[in-house]
């Protein structure tokens, strides 16, 4: 298996692929890009699920629905392996996994992690042989030049990133009101819950479910936990 020069299949998300405000909803133009990524049945594919940006109870329990949600789509749970970047899988065993997951949490810790155990150049290999590289907040911001890009530290070695995508992104930009479009190096990209970039390449796309666009009250912010990503029965 040799790498490609023109990759194609990476998928970086807001909040994955179900409607945050009611998580029985896909959010159908994700789901569709993301299966045509994956090219074989979700039941036959297998997932490297890395939830290691979660640090704390609330980045935890979006993780564990995340994890529900690639069930929900029809991967088997016998196929989504959790590594925590213990640096007990091999190159081999790695690249033997058609999905790479990357779930929401402390972005600083995820990337030092990568950097410690020498991922960051796995990661690379595993999206330039064309496998498919899922990021949900965290793990979409990593996949930027820079995960301080949005806040004038594009040079800043130390917290430089994957540089999968030119651009930098602003996760869950429905709960800052306030956040507009920087004049930053690079394309400033507003990320809301319905929407994802599919990235290869040759560029970027925004993908959106119109119909999950939501107008949020600012009087009473939507809680987490309550109103979004509520606990699934």
């Amino acid at each position: 298996m040799r790498p490609m020069s023109a990759w194609q299949n990476v998928l970086l998300t807001d909040s994955g692929f179900f409607d945050p405000f009611d998580l029985k909803r896909p959010l159908t133009p994700i789901v569709e890009r993301f299966a045509r990524m994956v090219s074989k049945p979700f039941s036959q594919a297998r997932v490297l699920f890395i939830p290691a940006a979660a640090c704390d109870e609330e980045s935890r329990q979006l993780a564990y629905i995340l994890r529900w949600e690639l069930e929900k789509l029809g991967f088997l749970s016998e196929h989504i392996i959790t590594y925590e970047l213990d640096g007990s899988l091999s190159e081999k065993d790695v690249l033997g996994f058609d999905v790479m997951f990357f779930t929401g949490g402390w972005c600083e810790h995820l990337l030092k992690l990568i950097k410690q155990t020498h991922f960051d150049q796995l990661i690379k290999k595993f999206v330039f042989f064309n496998k498919v590289y899922v990021g949900v907040s965290a793990g979409s911001v990593i996949a930027t030049p820079n995960i301080m890009g949005c806040f004038g530290g594009a040079d800043n070695e130390e917290t430089s990133a994957l540089g999968l995508i030119s651009a930098y992104i602003d996760c869950h930009c429905d709960l800052k009101p306030s956040l507009e479009v920087k004049q930053l190096p690079l394309p400033h990209i507003l990320l809301h819950f319905n929407q994802a970039l599919a990235v290869s390449s040759g560029g970027f796309q925004l993908l959106e479910d119109s119909k999950a666009r939501h107008a949020i009250d600012w009087t009473s912010p939507p809680q987490f936990g309550v109103d979004v990503f509520r606990p699934i029965d």
